[in-house]
């Protein structure tokens, strides 16, 4: 099968996760990469191929098949609707926009341009993930009954200041939540079968003007099944790196991190380990690629994408909510 052209929009740190993809690719190569700064676009393209260019609108004119958004949220929207009505299928990096209106108004061009929209939330493809879901859909334990969202990270002073677009709520939407603890929102959602309503309260607790966002929330979810849920999520935590899922069924409970996944009987627990990285943003986890690779075959073969856009839209509302709730529920879905 004919290999599909690829571009990417943003050359900095996430981008190189695409960049490994495309280059490793067996259903793409990456014809351009896009960058305001044409440094980065040009190291860029001496590490991973693609010829750079400054302005993503010259895209529109090119033989692509498909553009990675991998750039500031606040940008999103604009570059995905614009790509989109040219006739380009769109991988955007989360979060899909800062605002639900955003994310819906992008899912629909989406539609009515018959061009797929796809949104990275990898962790959905991490080995863990997957036998969770698996074991939760096949009802071998019974139904959800509760679940449990944790992050604790850490994130602060130079992070802020080598990129001012994030700390600020008109071009990251927020921090920990929007940008940290999305991944783990996201699982919440996925493995439980969605949300219906939250009530949360979010915070900027360190005493700090490095950021003018959140930096740590607690919510409460009520979930489409019938059971409950909680999330703790903080950026203030020094040296840590904790993303944790606990889904409680009638009969187990899965506990779901990238390491690998617990399941708790009556008869005991096992463990099935996942493979991981160390160092460096090891909290990406490994499966940018293979989420890259299904959204490519997804487009080949006409099949749905374990990650639409639609999934983008719950996340963005779940966000949403959570920074508007102070303290009262909030339904996600009217």
């Amino acid at each position: 099968m004919e290999k599909l052209k690829a571009a990417v929009i943003g050359c900095g740190a996430v981008s190189k996760n695409h960049g490994k993809a495309l280059k490793n690719s067996s259903r793409a190569v990456l014809s351009y990469c896009v960058d305001i700064d044409k440094d980065k676009a040009e190291a860029f393209s001496n590490e991973y191929g693609g010829i750079p260019i400054t302005d993503y609108r010259e895209l529109a004119d090119l033989d692509v098949d498909v553009v990675h958004i991998v750039t500031p949220h606040y940008l999103h929207p604009e570059m995905a609707i614009f790509l989109l009505e040219h006739g380009k299928h769109v991988f955007c990096e989360k979060p899909l926009a800062i605002s639900s209106y955003d994310a819906e108004r992008m899912v629909e061009t989406s539609r009515k341009c018959g061009k797929k929209l796809g949104v990275c939330f990898q962790n959905r493809m991490n080995n863990s993930s997957l036998e969770a879901k698996e074991i939760i859909e096949s009802g071998k334990y019974g139904k959800v009954i509760s679940a449990l969202a944790l992050v604790a990270w850490d994130r602060g002073g130079k992070y802020y200041s080598d990129s001012p677009w994030r700390g600020t709520y008109e071009k990251e939407g927020g921090s920990c939540i929007i940008n940290q603890s999305i991944h783990t929102l996201d699982l919440l959602s996925w493995l439980t079968g969605g949300v219906e309503a939250v009530s949360a309260m979010d915070a900027h607790l360190r005493d700090t003007s490095d950021y003018e966002t959140d930096d740590s929330a607690m919510a409460l979810f009520k979930l489409k099944c019938g059971g409950s849920a909680v999330a703790f999520m903080s950026n203030c935590c020094p040296l840590s790196k904790i993303c944790t899922v606990e889904v409680h069924l009638e009969k187990a409970t899965l506990t779901v991190k990238q390491s690998g996944l617990n399941i708790e009987t009556e008869n005991g627990s096992e463990f099935h380990p996942s493979e991981t990285i160390t160092g460096y943003k090891s909290e990406w986890g490994i499966s940018h690629g293979v989420l890259i690779d299904s959204f490519y075959r997804s487009i080949q073969e006409g099949t749905p994408f374990i990650s639409e856009g639609e999934s983008g839209i719950e996340a963005v509302k779940i966000i949403n909510a959570i920074q508007h709730s102070k303290g009262k529920f909030i339904e996600i879905w009217k």
